[in-house]
């Protein structure tokens, strides 16, 4: 493989020189979670429950399809259906997925990222002083808390990147219009069995309050993770070298590029879509290893990078 920046007098000489470039670079350079791209894959793994919340509701699957709605919606994301990852959690026989586990389930699902998380509160508390008929007072308070770790599915990616969505509300209700008026915390967990997750009638309770929040809270955080590639993406950036399906560009780490991108290539010729490449490792500056993902006979030393488009 033919390095740009490097020179040689041999074919043998290049590649060992490249091999030692490559090895050092692997070693300064912890390839990151990476930033996310409009159209990247995502299986969210159903969440551990360390709630103890004594309620009926599946949270488990309920958070984790919740905040898939909101991935997908708010961050362009192909998210994967519960059932399809189920399957594939249960067959590698595993209640609790560890980080390495939950890579091998995303690559399993030809995902680029996986997506783990911890309901570490989902509570609904009752709080009363004196006697309600009689003057006293009483509230409730919901509290959801929740903490998510996004993996990236790719070869040599090691680092994980953490996000939280923790959220309070307080009402002197429940937010439900139902006959009477619960009076111990295990009565009003009852009440609220009968109601669907997710549905609006769970939406106007202050659980639901609290859960829409703490979902938000942390599809903000992704959001900041949301690749732009138009800034990345300079005037002439483009295929720099090619030898088989692996080659350079000349777009790095002072462009903000991180293994696992994934950018089209366009003809320098005739501006037409000529094939993929996905980023395997920045190496400097401005200056990547890549592979071709789509248009292998096609693509061309030169050829232009632009921003993904319908994946």
């Amino acid at each position: 493989m033919r390095a740009p920046v490097l020179q040689a007098n041999s074919s043998h000489g290049r590649r060992w020189r490249l091999s030692r470039l490559l090895t050092a670079v692997l070693i300064l350079h912890v390839l990151p979670a990476g930033a996310i791209q409009r159209g990247d894959t995502v299986a969210i793994l159903p969440f551990e429950d360390h709630s103890d919340f004594p309620g009926t509701w599946d949270i488990r699957r309920g958070l984790a399809e919740k905040l898939a709605i909101f991935m997908a919606d708010t961050l362009g994301l192909v998210v994967l259906s519960h059932d399809t990852i189920a399957a594939v959690v249960s067959a590698s026989g595993e209640a609790h997925q560890s980080i390495d586990q939950a890579r091998v389930v995303g690559q399993s699902l030809y995902a680029d990222f996986v997506l783990t998380g911890d309901i570490v509160d989902f509570s609904i508390r009752r709080f009363s002083v004196g006697n309600p008929s009689l003057g006293g007072y009483a509230s409730y308070t919901a509290l959801v808390d929740l903490e998510t770790r996004l993996v990236r599915v790719f070869p040599g990616a090691t680092q994980v990147e953490a996000f939280r969505g923790m959220a309070e509300e307080e009402a002197d209700d429940l937010g439900l219009t139902l006959m009477g008026k619960p009076t111990e915390t295990a009565a009003l967990h009852k009440q609220l069995n009968d109601v669907v997750f997710g549905s609006d009638v769970f939406a106007a309770t202050i659980i639901g309050k609290a859960t829409q929040r703490s979902v938000q809270q942390i599809v903000d955080g992704l959001s900041a993770r949301v690749l732009n590639e138009n800034l990345v993406l300079k005037q002439g950036a483009k295929i720099l070298s090619l030898e088989g399906e692996e080659g350079f560009v000349n777009l790095g780490i002072a462009d903000k590029v991180e293994a696992g991108h994934r950018f089209d290539i366009y003809s320098r010729i005739d501006s037409q879509r000529v094939g993929a490449i996905q980023v395997v490792v920045p190496l400097a500056a401005h200056l990547s290893q890549i592979r071709i993902t789509d248009g292998a006979q096609q693509i061309q030393p030169g050829d232009l990078l632009r921003a993904p488009v319908g994946r």
